[in-house]
């Protein structure tokens, strides 16, 4: 059976552990359309531990397991076992999260967790801004954890720790980093423009998200970093990547399914890739797959 993942320097099945359809992440952060996946999902909220140990019993050895996904993945009260889980099989582990959720305890879980490296790599920690682009709820206990891990990074005990923030810190936690990395925002493959619809809010901000559109003509993902970093819902279907919001491109489920049945060919055209900067054209015999 081809093997076409052996190809990205880091092939990564990254897992949305929860997602609410009544109510969404509670973090909301202005770039992430969460109506449109509130929409488009259809199962069970959260992600079981024991569905999740089965999949990743199921994953190449090679493959990147990292907690990120749609939403903030400690909202799943079972994450910190499935971060433990994925690292004791002998997986490379990263983590993006804003904390929310999470407690002392489960941090100090793990620790110690060598935290897989670039590319996409570490653990990437999402502090609250001053303008609530991101809406932490910024407790006494939240402050606390997030106190903590500076502790730990100035040790030097964090391994891949990274730090970022959608604008200038919220002034409870603008003490320990002084001004973390700021990435840009994109539209996350048009999905953004329909969340506006949807979400006036963003109406004022749409001109604060790059936006690329290729036209009508077929494209394919040109990065194979992209390609093979994919996203699995909390009912195991494994959606293209973390663009894909509107679960346009379900390649199969992971409950039902091995991991190499479902995996994308390279060159392979999908229709949300005519939004995203990292489309390319593809082969003349390529079609646009639906």
């Amino acid at each position: 059976m081809k093997q076409p993942w052996k190809k990205a320097i880091a092939p990564t099945m990254e897992f949305t552990t929860s997602i609410d359809v009544k109510n969404g992440c509670v973090v909301d952060c202005v770039y992430c359309p969460q109506r449109t996946l509130q929409e488009k999902y259809k199962g069970e909220r959260f992600l079981s531990l024991e569905n999740f140990k089965s999949v990743v019993d199921k994953l190449p050895k090679e493959i990147r397991v990292t907690f990120a996904g749609f939403t903030e993945p400690f909202l799943n009260p079972k994450c910190t076992d499935m971060i433990l889980y994925a690292h004791e099989k002998g997986h490379p582990v990263s983590m993006f999260t804003t904390a929310v959720g999470m407690t002392l305890k489960d941090f100090k879980r793990i620790q110690h967790i060598p935290w897989a490296g670039a590319p996409n790599g570490g653990f990437t920690l999402h502090i609250p801004d001053a303008d609530r682009k991101a809406k932490h709820p910024v407790t006494e206990k939240y402050v606390e954890l997030i106190e903590y891990m500076y502790i730990c990074w100035l040790k030097g005990e964090l391994t891949n720790f990274n730090v970022m923030s959608m604008g200038a810190p919220h002034e409870k936690v603008a003490h320990l980093w002084g001004t973390p990395h700021q990435p840009e925002m994109w539209s996350r493959a048009g999905n953004l423009f329909h969340e506006a619809i949807i979400k006036p809010e963003l109406m004022n901000r749409k001109d604060e998200f790059r936006s690329v559109y290729h036209g009508e003509s077929p494209k394919t993902c040109g990065c194979i970093e992209k390609l093979y970093h994919n996203v699995m819902l909390p009912n195991g279907d494994v959606s293209l990547c973390c663009m894909d919001y509107g679960l346009k491109h379900i390649l199969g489920n992971l409950f039902t399914q091995e991991y190499e049945e479902i995996m994308p060919q390279n060159n392979t055209c999908y229709d949300m890739c005519r939004f995203c900067e990292n489309a390319v054209d593809p082969p003349p015999e390529i079609l646009l797959k639906k």
